[in-house]
């Protein structure tokens, strides 16, 4: 079990987390302006998979964040650090390394 000084350290890990993504968030959202000056498909193929790739991380960004929020309204409602597949206890360990983990080690674990 969690001690509430445990779950403190870690409340405050994901809202550092939380900011950091948020900040990263802002930051990805703008997509670059290439200009209107394409010479050549090679060049707007380039463009295309650049931003293509900023929506991935965008994406990533986003779903951590959505991860990081569920584990704080968990902490709140004293919820958090319980498997929600098995309901059993997720380890400081895993909870250390990933405060958001919806799963413990053995759940994670593909099948």
């Amino acid at each position: 079990m969690l001690t509430k000084k445990e779950i403190q350290e870690l409340k405050k890990k994901l809202g550092k987390e939380a900011k950091d993504l948020e900040l990263a968030l802002k930051k990805h959202e703008k997509l670059p302006d290439f200009g209107r000056d394409v010479d050549s498909f090679d060049e707007e193929t380039d463009e295309s998979a650049e931003i293509g790739n900023q929506n991935s991380v965008i994406l990533i960004f986003k779903k951590r964040l959505a991860d990081i929020k569920s584990a704080l309204i968990k902490i709140q409602k004293g919820k958090y650090g319980i498997c929600e597949k098995c309901k059993n206890e997720i380890s400081l360990i895993v909870l250390g390394v990933a405060p958001e983990s919806r799963l413990c080690q053995k759940c994670k674990r593909p099948s």
